[in-house]
């Protein structure tokens, strides 16, 4: 059948679907997708439907009310297509008597809470959870310094050492220079004075 041609579902919803702000969730549904037709309450648990609009928008609809979000429960959905009337010009919820409505308006803020405080106690724990994080991630970076200090007090203790060897180094070895040339200067006098070298004037 051709996505643009219109058509009718008669639907059947089972599962916690009644007095749970379920009815509002798929007349906003239908009015979304240009679907027109009813909702109403089957004796026991169920909900029936009527959805007229087209093919495509009616598969999307169908869709769009397969909902598990706590207290709404979506266990099941029956479909029977059926012949195009064109009955309806909007989306409607078919209540019962008025005691029916009131109560059912009454259950339906109680789902509605329910929905946000549970929506609310999960944006808690995200928020939780990213504190976690950040503290952890705080923790690592706090670490990270406390390695680099350590790193640079080697660096320095290295340097230093390295220093102190140098300075030895250099004592050593002028030290080593200063004895050679007084051996020298001994060894040139004892030749002169056996003659065998010349005084040299410098």
């Amino acid at each position: 059948m051709d996505a643009h041609t219109f058509s009718r579902y008669s639907i059947q919803v089972s599962g916690a679907v009644q007095r749970v702000g379920y009815g509002h969730i798929v007349q906003n549904s239908a009015r979304k997708l240009k679907i027109t037709g009813y909702i109403e309450n089957l004796e026991g648990y169920d909900l029936h439907i009527i959805a007229e609009g087209r093919v495509d928008d009616l598969d999307a609809f169908i869709q769009a009310i397969r909902i598990v979000e706590y207290p709404i429960d979506v266990e099941e959905i029956c479909t029977v297509e059926e012949e195009y009337k064109g009955d309806y010009s909007y989306f409607a919820v078919i209540r019962g008597s008025p005691e029916d409505e009131l109560a059912e308006r009454f259950d339906t803020a109680i789902a509605i809470f329910s929905r946000m405080e549970k929506k609310q106690d999960i944006s808690l724990e995200k928020h939780d959870t990213s504190i976690s994080l950040q503290e952890k991630t705080i923790g690592l970076q706090r670490e990270t310094i406390g390695l680099q200090k350590d790193t640079i007090s080697l660096q320095q203790e290295t340097l230093t050492e390295v220093k102190g060897m140098r300075s030895d180094l250099d004592d050593h070895l002028n030290k080593e220079i200063s004895e050679m040339r007084m051996e020298l200067k001994e060894i040139r006098t004892a030749l002169i004075q056996y003659g065998i070298m010349n005084a040299v004037k410098s």
